[in-house]
């Protein structure tokens, strides 16, 4: 049976008043969402071999493959994306939630990798950083690949943390945050 509880306690709670003030605010105001507040980041990477980038991604880093589709060359080139060129498109999350970063893969037939030894070396997205509850098994992953960790990384930010620094394929430089 449903206990009811008195009144006098109902208005004392701050629970209930709490959700009683934010129904009236839901309904007394009409609040709209800014697009910051409903969106979810979506990040296209360019990559020159679009399996050698999903082996990376999915196999070292962890992320998780939620689909994919077709940029036909013609819409690509009229929204400003290409000359004219198809791409094949690949969509992972490193975290199964509605409201997380979404990395796409996008690849097209003449795609390059444009290589640096530093970051710093060319303006735009450079750098990726994922932030992980533990490195561990990503440093396992990218020792049994032959990938190297870049500088003198793992590096050691107190609290039980460390940091990891890689490139993907493509020389994309990788950043890895999380617990030893």
């Amino acid at each position: 049976m449903q206990k009811i509880l008195p009144l006098a306690r109902l208005q004392t709670s701050p629970w209930c008043l709490s959700l009683f003030l934010l129904t009236i605010s839901a309904v007394c105001c009409k609040h709209k969402p800014a697009p910051a507040e409903s969106g979810v980041l979506e990040i296209g990477l360019i990559c020159s071999d679009l399996s050698q980038s999903l082996d990376f991604y999915k196999n070292i880093v962890g992320m998780k493959e939620i689909g994919g589709f077709e940029v036909e060359g013609d819409f690509s080139a009229d929204i400003g994306l290409s000359n004219g060129k198809a791409f094949n498109v690949r969509r992972l999350k490193l975290v199964n939630s509605p409201s997380a970063t979404i990395l796409k893969l996008a690849c097209c037939s003449d795609s390059t990798a444009i290589r640096t030894t530093h970051a710093s070396a060319l303006p735009g997205m450079r750098y990726l950083t994922f932030e992980v509850a533990s490195t561990q098994i990503i440093k396992e992953n990218l020792q049994r690949s032959g990938i190297p960790l870049l500088g003198k990384t793992p590096i050691d930010m107190g609290d039980g943390t460390e940091l990891l620094m890689c490139q993907d394929p493509d020389g994309v430089f990788v950043e890895i945050v999380g617990g030893k």
